[in-house]
């Protein structure tokens, strides 16, 4: 299978551009971006994201860290499921014609890396703080989309994606003073650097979406998922996590958490960061926030301050403007 340079999306629909005299119907990857499905797609991920808390806490043994062994069976099953998918649509075919580029590849294997070390991030330090480091991967994508895609974010998107961020860090407590932490020292330095870990490869995932669109997006969903364990599997290679300690009942949330947070989640953000730009991902990305403060207080009893009330609100006001905007005319190329 040939391994191609990335190219940005408009090159890469000239590469694949059909031929003169073709009377088939152009593929659909080859029409411009279906904003309205990308926002249905970020929707769905960020809400199932948002639940990924309830299922990570649920399916870990009490004082256990195995972030890079749920990220692992996240990826597994993933890649399983988007397999059996394409084979049910008779699509297997794609994935020996369809070439794989170096974004392609880094696309999968930094968002692995970035789910193993943000899921561990939550156990080492305070929520917040893990929320807000990792959250920096959007802020960090929009900047590099600009620098190397020369995405321009307008007004709208600048001022949607810095309301969104002030209500995350609202949302996520970091300016209200709490009770002292329960982690060591040590424990918080390293959940620190991981969760700074989590941001940046956060962000170079979301920028890796932005390239190869003529790629579809079961198709690139199945290399995601297969890269995404390869690079958690090299994780789990050297922390070794001990999973001595799991339970039936550890078992069967880990298995919903791999399919509702894995192939559901990730595989839907796939197809948002191939119809949406990094600005409007970004401030929509931000919902996982306010579903991860709701699901604590409904399931585990955790309050809700009236700052974090008002950054969740926050989040909700910047969003408006993306839902609100119109969906751009598609044309077909000639």
């Amino acid at each position: 299978m040939a391994l191609t340079v990335g190219t940005p999306p408009l090159a890469a629909e000239q590469t694949h551009a059909p031929d003169p005299g073709s009377t088939r119907e152009p593929h659909p990857a080859r029409l411009g971006p279906n904003r309205r499905l990308g926002i249905l797609a970020i929707i769905i991920s960020a809400t199932t994201m948002g639940a990924a808390g309830l299922f990570s806490r649920m399916a870990t043994p009490s004082g256990a860290v195995i972030g890079e062994s749920l990220t692992l069976g996240r990826m597994l099953v993933g890649a399983l499921g988007t397999l059996v998918v394409l084979a049910l649509a008779g699509r297997l075919g794609q994935l020996r014609r369809v070439r794989l580029s170096p974004s392609v590849v880094l696309g999968g294997v930094f968002l692995g890396l970035s789910l193993a070390t943000y899921l561990s991030a939550t156990v080492l330090t305070d929520l917040s703080r893990a929320v807000v480091l990792h959250y920096i991967g959007p802020v960090l994508a929009t900047v590099l989309a600009r620098v190397l895609l020369k995405e321009r974010p307008g007004r709208v998107d600048v001022l949607s994606l810095g309301i969104g961020s002030i209500g995350m860090v609202l949302a996520a407590g970091l300016l209200t003073s709490g009770a002292a932490s329960t982690h060591t020292p040590e424990q918080e330095t390293l959940g620190t650097i991981l969760g700074v870990i989590s941001g940046v490869c956060y962000a170079v995932a979301l920028l890796c979406y932005r390239y190869r669109t003529d790629m579809p997006a079961d198709v690139r969903s199945f290399w995601n998922f297969v890269f995404g364990a390869l690079g958690t599997g090299a994780m789990v290679a050297v922390t070794r996590p001990d999973l001595s300690g799991m339970t039936a009942q550890n078992w069967a949330w880990a298995g919903a958490f791999f399919l509702i947070c894995g192939l559901l989640a990730l595989g839907l953000l796939v197809v948002a960061g191939k119809h949406l730009r990094a600005a409007e991902l970004s401030s929509l990305s931000y919902w996982e926030v306010v579903v991860a403060i709701g699901i604590g207080a409904a399931a585990f009893g955790e309050g809700i301050s009236p700052i974090a009330a008002v950054g969740a609100a926050l989040i909700v006001v910047a969003m408006v403007p993306m839902l609100a905007r119109r969906q751009p005319r598609r044309r077909r190329r000639a």
